[in-house]
């Protein structure tokens, strides 16, 4: 997978490759390439290469031959792309990196237009007197655009000889750090003073360099700092051996992790002192060095940094979450998905861009932008009051609200509602995952026995559904399964556990039904929060946690799923999760205050029955069973005090709903489900709503609602 950034410098990449051949041969690939970029900076800024390397008291590079007009045809080319040629600069400076070297290091290069954004969102703002630190600079494509940033002249030229910091690890990234910059300028003391603070250094292991760099504090600490976890991992070590291999597949050679860890464990134990916000788990480099961003920037300096979703989701970065909102009284973050190719990544991967003014004064809203499902930001943010944010997250997650309406629907519900791990309230689950996929995995069969017992799968799991799919062949990620009918599953499994295998307690638990949920979902998807009672005589695997409560028996258990399998509380979820349930994101869903012995919550739970039964008889109306569901939703939201303009609002959230279904004369597709539920809530409002006749007509066109994508063309 290529970033958009690597597609349309593809062709000046590979011209930057011929050019290094020829003009340095001899040298190597990397120092060639950028000894020609190098030649290309000299073209911007108007200055020689040759008074370049005596600027910077560097040994000309051995060249056989003149890069000049190499690097005539390197600008050319980039030219014909939208990327501005300083920054391109900085890309094709950037080492070539394997596969497992990026996810082991975290190293995925900021592109061109996240380099803009970050540098514009923050330098303007920048009104102490400290320098401009990048602690993780790279190839200096953030210093580069910090900058960019300042109109061309005396004034960019002073920022570049007395502000610009960047420190990195490879010597050849402030190599590339250097010539993007110098690009920018024709002062050639400019370029001397830059130079002398590029640091070769690891910033987390290096406290007191810091100390002399800006001894009253950074005016600007930006950066993209790595995102990885320190932890040694067989299936990393494995890629990094040559084991092609998926999550969840077998090994097939021993993999020894001792060497790994113990070196791992030394460095941790070295980068970990002094630190203060870790929290529990794993450490994490981008944790690490947002604390050292925090502590290094100056009174009123400016923070802006990249980082992964997780800040503002996660448990262990609440003490990150709780210092960075009481040092900056102005906080904005943006919410982005790699939909538009930023990174050599996953789409749906989740970032963030964080600004700060770190210091005192009268402290504002919280800046919110969530960008769309194509990952373009609004053009305004919501401003969050802190108190509220208190109030409904009281630890400081960040819900993803994206309109004003939306933050006040969130608010609405969350303070009428109990949220699930609440000691005080109803639920109080107690959790188990029943068997690790990865730990366990040597003990599994392919075959049944007296003696084992058959295991379910995430893939197994939807809304009241546990043989929603059926396994065909294949093993991890390369595994084949097969979507069920409703009304015709079976249960089909890839693998069965030995009992000798299981705890006593799991074998136990294994004995009743119970809730499971499948804990691997997105924001995006059809659904994002698949709940289903899971039968007795299965052992579940570890992304079908299950759970069962002290008190209510089974009615609860039911009335569980029928709120969390709701759109409501599904639209709830999607506020706060980014690609997994876990039990600490669970505990923290708000949940109406439904009693299961109320009427509503007594109906609640039959429908949740009548839906569960519904799996595997032969008899059913798909029509009947989808208004079911409908009447569900209809009831959750008005006891939660939703009228329809208030579920509209939800059912926006679900733009992948009903594919595949016939839609009205006249549409483009179908609104089946929406129409339904809503025609559902206002019949329990006593009101009228063009739903009612939207429901008609779709069930006259053959519609069905409720049925997702992947099923609706097996409807009758």
């Amino acid at each position: 997978m290529k970033s958009l950034e690597q597609r349309l410098l593809g062709r000046a990449d590979q011209l930057l490759d011929e050019a290094a051949a020829e003009v340095c041969p001899d040298a190597d690939r990397s120092d060639a390439r950028l000894t020609v970029l190098e030649s290309a900076a000299a073209n911007l800024g108007g200055w020689t290469i040759e008074e370049f390397y005596t600027t910077v008291g560097r040994e000309p590079s051995d060249m056989q031959a003149d890069p000049a007009p190499w690097a005539d045809k390197l600008l050319t080319t980039v030219a014909e792309t939208p990327i501005p040629a300083p920054l391109a600069l900085s890309a094709l400076s950037r080492e070539a990196l394997t596969e497992n070297l990026q996810r082991k290091t975290g190293a995925y290069y900021t592109d061109w237009r996240l380099a803009e954004f970050l540098a514009g969102s923050s330098v303007p703002t920048v009104k102490a007197d400290g320098p401009w630190v990048d602690a993780a600079c790279g190839s200096g494509v953030l210093l580069t655009a910090a900058a960019m940033q300042v109109p061309a002249g005396e004034r960019r030229d002073l920022i570049i000889r007395d502000k610009l910091v960047g420190a990195d690890l490879s010597r050849r990234a402030l190599r590339g750090a250097l010539l993007s910059v110098a690009s920018l300028t024709s002062d050639l003391t400019a370029i001397s003073g830059f130079a002398g603070r590029l640091l070769l250094q690891d910033s987390l292991r290096s406290p007191g360099v810091w100390e002399k760099v800006a001894p009253a504090g950074a005016g600007l600490v930006i950066g993209n700092p790595p995102w990885e976890k320190l932890k040694a991992s067989r299936h990393e070590l494995a890629k990094s051996q040559g084991l092609v291999r998926s999550y969840g597949q077998s090994f097939e050679t021993s993999i020894d992790l001792e060497t790994q860890r113990s070196t791992l464990l030394a460095y941790v134990e070295q980068v970990a002192s002094g630190t203060r916000l870790q929290g529990g788990g794993e450490h994490d480099l981008y944790k690490l060095f947002l604390e050292l961003g925090m502590g290094i920037s100056a009174e009123d300096g400016v923070l802006a940094l990249l980082l992964p979703a997780g800040l503002v989701r996660a448990k262990g970065t609440e003490s990150l979450r709780r210092e960075l909102e009481a040092l900056a009284p102005e906080l904005s973050i943006a919410v982005i998905e790699n939909r538009a190719g930023h990174f050599a990544i996953d789409t749906r991967f989740k970032f963030l861009a964080i600004v700060a003014r770190i210091g005192s004064g009268r402290r504002r809203p919280i800046r919110l932008k969530v960008a769309d499902r194509s990952g373009v930001l609004p053009s305004s943010p919501v401003e969050l009051s802190r108190a509220q944010l208190r109030e409904v997250r009281r630890d400081l997650s960040i819900p993803e609200v994206r309109t004003k309406d939306e933050w006040d629907l969130f608010m609405r519900l969350s303070k009428s509602a109990t949220t699930v791990g609440d000691p005080d309230g109803p639920w109080r689950p107690e959790y188990r995952r029943e068997i690790d996929m990865t730990r366990d995995r040597k003990s599994f069969q392919n075959t049944p026995s007296d003696e084992t017992i058959p295991l379910l799968e995430g893939r197994h799991v939807a809304q009241y559904r546990w043989r929603a799919k059926t396994f065909c062949s294949g093993e991890g990620r390369s595994a084949i399964w097969r979507p069920e009918p409703l009304e015709d599953a079976s249960f089909r499994t890839q693998w069965h556990v030995p009992l000798s295998a299981l705890h006593a307690a799991t074998i136990e638990r294994t004995m009743r039904s119970r809730i499971g949920f499948c804990d691997i979902t997105g924001q995006t998807n059809e659904r994002s929060l698949l709940t289903a009672r899971v039968p007795a005589g299965v052992v579940c695997g570890n992304k079908v946690p299950t759970l069962v409560f002290s008190t209510g028996g089974e009615a609860r258990e039911d009335l569980f799923l029928a709120l969390t399998n709701s759109l409501v509380v599904d639209w709830m979820l999607r506020r706060i999760v980014t690609t997994t349930v876990n039990y600490f994101l669970l505990d923290t869903l708000p949940l109406p205050r439904i009693d299961e012995d109320e009427h509503v919550g007594q109906e609640l739970v039959q429908l949740a029955r009548q839906l569960t039964r519904a799996e595997g008889d032969v008899s059913i109306d798909r029509w009947e069973v989808g208004q079911w569901r409908a009447r569900l939703d209809a009831l959750v939201a008005a006891a939660w005090g939703l009228d329809c303009s208030d579920l509209e609002t939800v059912l926006r959230d679900f733009p992948l709903l009903d594919r595949g279904q016939p839609p009205l004369m006249g549409e483009t597709r179908s609104t089946v489900t929406a129409d339904c539920a809503l025609a559902e809530l206002a019949e329990i409002l006593g009101i009228a709503h063009p739903s009612a006749k939207r429901r008609e007509n779709a069930h006259d066109e053959g519609a069905v609602p409720y049925v997702p994508a992947e099923y609706a063309r097996r409807n009758p």
